[in-house]
């Protein structure tokens, strides 16, 4: 006879009783470190302090409860423990903090029980909303991402604003909620009903002094995992550059490297498409003269991208 799987007991339970929040940290290095924020759990109560049976407005002060959560939630004696009691419309009762003792482990199940801190500061993570929206923020510049896009996660029916943040060598101009340009640099949307998303719009600040190959292949994104597609390798720099008409005279050292994903040959000679770093203007290389000692002078002229040549990800992970 196979044996009985007691994770469905406790799977079954976390979706009936698991109705509160903890998060849960431990000491690291002489600091707090958080290990998990939001794990649903059930808080149960252990002891209170007696009120004054005279005086409605005294209420009990609780001196320790139990968490109860999934066998998968890594915890420790004496982790500090932020436990946020929920009532039965998801909204936030109460918050209790303390250390906690041996985690108690079941079929299934395990808890542990917490004594009340007024020593060390809670610092909640906030609870999840309960209707959530997801609001994805792109940062543009001249139709190129040049920073990583974030979401929030807000409140169905909640108000959502966020300014323009602060890049480096690069100004906000303007924003769009949902393809409609708003005149403006901070993003306010009222009632949130759906899903949206605010796109920044920047431009450069500063001249050119450098450019990235536009190559189409394998290529490492930023945070270390792999695509295929449109990018813009490795910054390279320029001596000087000078346009005229949307044409540019540029000077630099020669270029011969070897793309480190997808092997590709890369160097300056005509017909390379490239983009000028920070002013993020496409150019198609015309003409290369050989200077000599190394140095090269070439020209270039200004094309429109395709759109997928517009969306080629900006990639830092070779610079």
């Amino acid at each position: 006879m196979s044996g009985f799987n007691f994770g469905q007991i406790g799977n079954i339970m976390s979706e009936m009783f698991d109705t509160d929040y903890v998060d849960i940290k431990r000491d690291a290095s002489g600091q707090l470190q958080e290990v998990y924020s939001n794990i649903p759990c059930h808080i149960a109560f252990v002891s209170t302090d007696n009120p004054d049976p005279t005086t409605v407005d005294i209420k009990p002060i609780v001196q320790s409860l139990n968490v109860h959560f999934p066998l998968w939630v890594d915890i420790k004696n004496n982790d500090f423990v932020i436990a946020k009691r929920m009532d039965n419309d998801g909204n936030l009762l109460a918050v209790y903090s303390g250390r906690c003792g041996n985690p108690i482990v079941s079929q299934g199940r395990q808890k542990v029980s917490v004594a009340m801190s007024a020593t060390e500061s809670e610092n909640a993570t906030p609870v999840p909303p309960k209707n959530p929206m997801n609001i994805t923020i792109e940062y543009v510049s001249n139709n190129i991402q040049i920073q990583d896009s974030t979401i929030f996660e807000i409140e169905q029916g909640n108000d959502f604003s966020l300014s323009a943040p602060l890049i480096d060598n690069y100004s906000a101009v303007d924003c769009e909620i949902d393809d409609e340009l708003q005149g403006a640099t901070t993003a306010i949307i009222s009632d949130v009903e759906n899903g949206h998303i605010v796109k920044f719009i920047y431009e450069s600040s500063s001249v050119s002094d450098g450019f990235r190959f536009l190559v189409k292949g394998l290529y490492t994104k930023n945070n270390g995992s792999l695509a295929n597609g449109y990018h813009l390798y490795k910054k390279i720099g320029i001596d000087s550059i000078s346009e005229n008409d949307f044409e540019y005279t540029i000077t630099c050292n020669n270029v011969n490297i070897e793309h480190e994903d997808n092997g590709k040959a890369l160097s300056i000679k005509k017909g390379v498409k490239m983009v000028l770093v920070p002013t993020d203007a496409f150019v198609i290389v015309t003409n290369v003269l050989d200077l000599g000692n190394g140095k090269i002078e070439f020209n270039a002229e200004q094309f429109t991208p395709t759109e997928d040549e517009m969306n080629a990800y900006l990639t830092g992970w070779y610079d």
